[in-house]
Order: structure tokens, then sequence, then C-alpha cells
């Protein structure tokens, strides 16, 4: 429910979202806060679940609505008034685009006294960070008055030793989770590329130093949000990993390790016994367990260890390339990097090498026992996100163990659709489960944060977890249950069995209508078409735009292939990325913009030179023509990826048509280098250009003759155009692409468009916003690319509308002097 609309008057100060589990909570808290600042801050509210709020609970989506309807340059902060609420804003985060993302602060302050403390110092015009911790410290005074001697801030400093360290370095962590373990398998995976030794620690618990190539190591830490961790490193590489680390650890914000959003239903609904609420769905059906033959442990010493060692090596290895080969294509590409992360862990790897050569285990018994050991690092840990880690442990150390003793992996249970009932589902069980052979899922342990729940939630399977005091291990011969409340049924009687099937039938058929409804090609009241793409940044990504309805893919960033990285990507990783998310949007039109660093988007082992002004200097084309060898891989990647496909590629940053007909010449080249070598490829593939630079646009009718096709960048438009950066503090209120000049340059890359035959479509986030997205399709835009969240909100608004009324507004707002009044005449909804 948002409680104050945004004012574009207060659009250069820091907005607040409140995020409670009750909307009466939300306003009221809002209304104390405006007492204290009136109208200059904006702050909305994202509270309660259901329609309108009415029920207790968080909703994800609403969450991210919320947050996306107020960005801006100045910075979003977040406050949640319980934990879950705060769980339900992480998996928000995972909806919202990354540029948005990258605007939002999560503060866990006390609820009431921290929205008016956050208000009060918004309102003077504070950054984000500012605003953050004048938050977390507003309990201070209450608790100087109670002499309970709380202290703002603590600090512990590191004595590691920086004198033993060719390089060192700190950063704050600041997902909302800590260092859980899929930023903690990112932190290792990026650190064991480098050529250096690199430990971290904890200043502020005082923890560690751990080895930084370790997820279990790191996870030992137990490392929390806003703590500052040290980062040391010595060696070849010592200074480039300490800066991507510390990089890496700022940038880490959350990556859905999240429960669904409460969802309860009335107190006066017949219900039994609740579980955890994992995933959305009323289902019911017969029972089936799993059961699972636990691989028999060798208890005999080796003669050889040197044998038994290079068998242990083979499993490990065979181990990780079945879970490349399965995990291919499926959601939860973060969560099999954990598990591929866990396969390389040089902790739990050298502990069993180690029982092998000094005690002379056997291969299995040395593995079963470091696993064990690692698991046990978990099991001990007090938050729940890294607590639930045990079970990735176990999974893919069961994995290697069957491997080992040449057992079957678990057979999954055949027959007609059923509730499958299990002891601490493993991911690895979860990424195989079909749909429509498994109505759902009940987990006898488990919990809401556990990977196997977050595959779960992907693949659309309704399940609730810690069941064990309300489902039998054995017996049951029907189950149902409310993934969105927890409630469980067990042997219903007749009547309440037939009134569960009635919900489970209500519930099939809102999915099926809602899936219908997503669709990409909408027509508006009075008969014109709009088409509707996403913008994707990886196969997360992907899906949702898939399951979103988006026609097509109208902007793949590629950065996500070059960042977090010591070295450049090679052609074969590139092409396996790219081929995956192609394979998802099979069928369907596919725009990829090549590489578009420099700028705001720095790649260390790039070596760019510093530039005063690097938004303004060797970025995007100009780079990659600077850098042919790696343009040419790319190119290279994206065609033979292309094969089977309608992908088409996208040039960022062009400014005169001599580097288009520059990057048409490495484009021909790439292809004829996989022709000579018969390398299958698509081909021949359109080449369009991002208008984002004036120039672009003002040439755009000669810019016709070269391109196949023009996508606007409003962002990057928007600030060339008026000299204003759009991350500075100050400037906020220039960073709206309903500003008249942008208007007008918009107009003239349409009419080009029209003229020459060549289709114009927006790939910014201009498109999301539904004021905007109106005077665009007004001036002739006819393709909107956005991010898969917001493209439900736009469908629907569009629908509503008509190009007559829009195109009259579009005029209109041509005329006037700024944005806000641009805006003012907009009366379509």
């Amino acid at each position: 429910v948002m409680t104050n609309p945004p004012d574009p008057a207060t659009q250069e100060r820091v907005a607040l979202v409140l995020v409670s589990h009750s909307r009466p909570l939300a306003e009221a808290v809002a209304t104390l806060a405006r007492q204290m600042t009136g109208d200059a801050v904006t702050i909305v509210c994202a509270a309660g679940a259901g329609d309108n709020g009415e029920t207790l609970g968080t909703d994800a989506m609403l969450i991210s609505q919320m947050i996306e309807s107020v960005d801006r340059a100045a910075g979003v902060v977040v406050l949640m008034d319980l934990g879950s609420a705060l769980l339900s804003t992480d998996l928000a985060l995972d909806l919202i685009p990354p540029e948005v993302r990258a605007n939002v602060h999560l503060t866990g302050c006390a609820f009431v006294e921290g929205a008016v403390a956050a208000a009060a110092r918004a309102a003077g015009g504070a950054s984000a960070e500012e605003v953050v911790s004048e938050a977390a410290n507003a309990l201070l005074p209450k608790a100087a008055h109670l002499a309970e001697g709380q202290e703002a801030s603590h600090m512990v400093v590191s004595d590691a030793g920086s004198t033993a360290w060719d390089a060192t370095g700190e950063a704050a962590i600041s997902d909302p989770a800590g260092l859980h373990a899929r930023p903690a398998a990112r932190l290792a995976t990026l650190a064991g590329r480098f050529d250096a030794e690199i430990v971290i620690a904890d200043v502020t618990r005082g923890s560690g130093p751990a080895s930084a190539k370790s997820l279990v190591a790191l996870s030992a830490l137990g490392a929390r949000r806003d703590d500052i961790l040290a980062v040391s490193a010595k060696g070849p590489q010592a200074g480039e990993a300490v800066a991507a680390i510390t990089r890496l650890i700022s940038e880490l914000t959350g990556t859905g390790d999240a429960p669904p959003p409460s969802q309860a239903k009335p107190a006066g609904e017949k219900q039994l016994s609740r579980a955890i609420a994992v995933a959305p769905g009323t289902v019911i059906g017969p029972a089936v367990y799993l059961n699972r033959a636990i691989p028999q442990i060798p208890t005999g010493k080796t003669e050889d260890s040197v044998a038994e060692t290079a068998l242990l090596k083979h499993a490990l290895a065979t181990a990780l390339k079945t879970i490349e080969a399965s995990s291919a294509g499926k959601s939860g590409g973060d969560i099999f990097m954990v598990q591929q992360t866990l396969l390389q862990d040089p902790a739990i790897i050298d502990s069993a090498l180690s029982l092998i050569k000094n005690e002379l285990l056997n291969a299995a018994a040395a593995w079963n026992r470091a696993i064990e050991d690692a698991a046990g690092v978990y099991a001990k840990l007090d938050d729940p996100y890294l607590k639930a880690r045990e079970a990735d442990v176990h999974d893919v150390g069961h994995a290697v163990l069957r491997i080992l003793l040449g057992t079957e992996s678990i057979q999954l249970p055949e027959g007609p659709p059923c509730i499958l009932i299990v002891e601490d589902l493993a991911p690895s069980e979860a990424s195989r489960l079909d749909p429509d052979r498994f109505l759902g899922v009940i987990d006898r342990r488990g919990g809401p944060t556990s990977h196997a729940s977050i595959l779960l939630r992907a693949a659309g399977i309704p399940a609730i977890a810690g069941a064990a005091a309300l489902v039998p291990d054995q017996g049951v011969r029907t189950a149902g249950f409310d993934g969105a409340t927890g409630e469980v049924w067990v042997d219903p009687e007749d009547a309440l069995k037939a009134e569960i099937e009635q919900k489970q039938a209500e519930w099939v058929a809102q999915r099926l209508a809602a899936k219908q409804d997503a669709v990409g090609l909408i027509t508006t009241r009075d008969g014109h078409d709009i088409e509707l793409w996403a913008n994707v940044g990886g196969l997360a990504d992907a899906r949702m735009a898939k399951e979103s309805g988006a026609l097509g893919i109208g902007l793949l960033r590629t950065e996500m292939l070059f960042l977090d990285r010591a070295t450049a990507p090679s052609e074969d990783e590139q092409v396996d990325l790219l081929r995956s998310i192609f394979d998802i949007f099979a069928g369907c039109p596919i725009v990829v913009r090549t590489l578009d660093a420099g700028g705001d988007k720095q790649i260390p082992y790039l070596h760019m030179d510093e530039e005063e002004n690097p938004y303004l200097g060797v970025r995007g084309v100009r780079l990659c023509l600077e850098r042919r060898p790696l343009f040419e891989t790319q190119l290279r990647a994206i065609l033979r990826a292309g094969e089977g496909h309608d992908v088409r590629i996208m040039i960022p940053m062009i400014t005169e048509t001599r580097e288009l007909v520059a990057t048409r010449e490495v484009l021909e080249e790439a292809h004829q280098t996989l022709a000579k070598a018969k390398v299958p490829h698509v081909w021949p593939v359109p080449l369009g250009i991002m208008v984002e630079v004036p120039a672009a646009a003002l040439l755009a009718e000669r810019l016709a003759l070269e391109s196949d096709f023009f996508s606007i960048g409003t962002n990057d438009l928007t600030q060339y155009t008026l000299a204003a950066e759009r991350g500075h503090p100050k400037l906020g209120h220039l960073a709206d692409a309903a500003q008249p000049a942008v208007l007008k340059l918009i107009q003239q890359v349409v009419g080009a468009g029209r003229e020459a035959g060549r289709s114009v479509s927006v790939c910014g986030e201009a498109a999301a916003d539904i004021g905007t997205a109106a005077l665009l399709v007004g001036l002739g835009v006819r393709r909107l690319s956005m991010g898969a969240a917001s493209l439900a909100t736009i469908r629907r608004k569009m629908r509503e509308c008509s190009i007559a009324e829009l195109e009259t507004m579009a005029a209109a707002a041509l005329q006037t002097d700024d944005a806000p009044q641009a805006r003012a005449g907009l009366d379509f909804a």
C-alpha cells in the first residue's frame, strides 16, 4: 500500500520504504515520521499480504514494486519490522533490476524509532549511508536514559600483521543474511582464480583470519551484515585479488535465500496444525515417501594411500562434472555453484587427503569423516541461513561416496502424481522433481532457507518444511497442505478432503489464468499492438522474464560474464552461459548487447587507463574496438551460442557511423573465422545500436543506413542530454527521461527509424515507469523492454490506454519546460 506517492520535488532526497507485517502499523509509523518532517521525504509502505494488504504478512512482490516506485539516484532506505520481513525483502531484491538494487540500502534498526530518525536525517538532504547510520543509532537516547550502556558502534582493529602481506583492504558486508553460503561461494570461487595466498578476517567480531579459498572456513567466520571484513594477500596477484574481493564483498546485497512472503489465512477457516510455509499452493494427493539407502562406509585401512588418493580425486572430478551437466539450463545456478565450490573446497579436500596419507583411511572413510567435520561446522552455527547449509555439505558428500562405493544415485518414486514426504530434501533431489509428477513436497525437517526450498519455489512446486511433529515418518496414505500458510492435513475425512480438493482446483485455475495472461503482445483500448520484452542480466532473470510472458529479450547484458573474475572468460565459457540463456527463450527474439565496460562498470583485469571522467571516456564500443581480440572472442561466442536461435547483436555507446562500420568488419571476421573452422554458428545476424548518446539520436537518419535496428537506452541518454550524472546525490531531479529535451530526441529517433523501416525499442528502465512508458508510446514507440518484475504492471495499464490519447499527451509534454510539467499532463490512469 503506497501511502505517499513520489513527489518530483523531493527526488533529490533519500526515499524510505517501510516493510511491515501490518498495514495499519506501517501507515501509522509513516504518519508519525511525516509529523516530524512534513512532506519533505517520500515514504511508502509495503505492508501486509493478500488483497489490499489486509492479511498479516509480507509480500516480496509488493516490496519490489514499492522500491522501484521510489527509485532515485540519492538512494532508497528500507526499514523492516520483524525477521521474516527481512527475508521477504531479501527475496524482493532478486525481483528488481540490478541498477535499481544498487541504490537500495537495508537497515536492521528499530522499526518505529528508526523510521522517525531516518526521515529526519533524509529531510536534511543526507546521503543514504548517513540515513542508515542515523536509523541504526535511533535507540541510543532511549538506552542512555535507561542506563543500558549501549554504544553506537564498535570495531576491533585487525592486528593481522599487515607488513607480512603484499596487499590489504577492508570492506563492509551489506548482505542482510551476512556471509551465508552463496556469497561465501562467490568469494571462494573468485579467490581461487588468483595466484596469491588470501585470507579474510572479520575485524568487527575478531574472528579469523580464514582462507578466502575455503567455503567452510569463510562460513565459520560467522560474519553478519555490516561487519568489516579485512582482506590480506601475498603473491604475484595480491593487489588484483584484494581489489576484486573487497569490491565483491561490498556488492553482496542478498541472493535470494529467503522464504516466500507470509500469506496467513483468516482464523475462521478450517485448519489443523501448521508447518513452515515454503512454496505457495494448496494441494492434496496420495502420499509417497522418499527412501534413501545410506551407503555403508568400509572401515578397513589401506595399504596403498597413493591409489586411494587417486580414487578420491577421480570421484571428485566425476561428481563435479555431474553437477555441471545436471544444472545446465535449470533454476538455481547460484545454488549449484555452492555445490561445485564445496567439491573444490581445500579445507574439505585437504582434510580427506591428510586422513588417507597419515591415518591410512580408505578414500570413502576419509571423505566421509571430512564431510561430517565440515557439516558439523555449519550445525554449530546460530544463523539459520548458515545452519541450513549442513544439508548442502551432506548432499555433495553423499554424491562422492556413491561414486566411490559404486552405488546408484537415489531413485525418485514412480507412479501417478503424488505428495512427496521426505526427511531433509537435498538440493540434488529437489532439482530432479518434475512438477507434473510431484504435486507438492512435505519436508519433515528442512526449512524455508534451504537450497532445496529455493529450488522448489523456482520450479513452482508447493512445499512445506519442519513438519516432523505433524506428519509421521511412515504410514500416511493421503496428505494435503497449504504451502502459503503451513496448514497440513493427514488422511483427512471425505468431506474435508473434498473441500481441500476444491481449493486445489481453484489454485490451479488461478495459476493457469496468470500464465495465460502473461503475454508479451498486448492490445490497447483502441486496437493498437504494443510489444513487451525483458531486460535480462543472467539465468535467473531469463527464467523470470519467460515466466512473466516477455515476448523476447530486448536487452541481454553480457557484463555478468566478465565481472568478479581474475581473467577474461574464454570463448567456450561465454558460449556455455549464453546458450543456457538462449535455450530458455528458444523460438523468441533475443537482443544481445556486447560488453559495455567503462564508466561505472570497471573491470580490473582489463587494466583500463584512469580517466578524469570515465563516463565520457573509453567505454562501450570504444573499448571493444580498442581491445579487438577481446571483442572478436565475444562476437564468436555469441554467434556460436546463437545457432538455432533468433539472435540480434546490439552495440553500446555508438556515436559515429564509422564505429558501426568498424564493428561490422569485426563481426564479419568473426563469422569468417568460424566458417573456415567449420564451427556451427548463426549467420547472418542483425546488427543494431543502443541510442544513448545525443549525437546518435541527432544522426539517427544517417545511422539507419548502417544499423538494422535502434534500441534507446534512456538511462544514459538522459544523463548525457542533461549533463547530470545519474548517480549524483544532488541531481536526482534531472534523472528523469520524461524531460522534454530527452523526449524530443526519442521522437527524432522514432521518426528516423520509421522512415528507414528500422524497428525502434526502448530498453532503458524508463520503460518500466508507467508515466514515462505512456509518453514513449505516445511518441510512437511500440516495443518496450524492462525488468521482468515490471511487466505485469505495464501490461495491465497499457491495455487500459488509448493510443490517440497518449499521442495527445506526448505532444503536450513536448511543449513543457521540465519533467514534472510533462508528467502533470498525464491523466490516462
